[in-house]
């Protein structure tokens, strides 16, 4: 019997623990905010962590500096920056209507 308790453990450790990671990681934190709690925190965010966050949430994405000059295609403000994160984030909201503030964003994130 205690090995095969012995083998659950073993089997669903790893499991727990990145699930414990996850909640520290702020990249997972920024997931559980939305509206203005979101739109503020980002704001006090710099251009290159929205952007580390962009990477990481779409890695086949545009996102880094080197990336848009190789493609030849503009560098992202920090607000441009700012509004694609929040883009991605809200979308997954399914009563959000579309709006950052007062900027209507559907459609206008690259």
């Amino acid at each position: 019997m205690e090995l095969f308790i012995k083998q659950i453990i073993s089997q669903h450790l790893p499991k727990i623990a990145a699930m414990e990671s996850e909640e520290k990681d702020w990249r997972y934190q920024l997931l559980e905010l939305k509206d203005k709690v979101l739109f503020d925190r980002l704001s006090l965010m710099k251009r290159r962590e929205l952007l580390e966050w962009l990477q990481w949430n779409d890695r086949n994405g545009t996102y880094t500096d080197h990336d848009c000059i190789r493609k030849g295609i503009p560098l992202f403000t920090k607000l441009q920056a700012l509004a694609t994160v929040y883009h991605h984030i809200m979308c997954d909201y399914e009563n959000w209507d579309g709006y950052m503030d007062k900027e209507y964003l559907r459609g206008k994130i690259r």
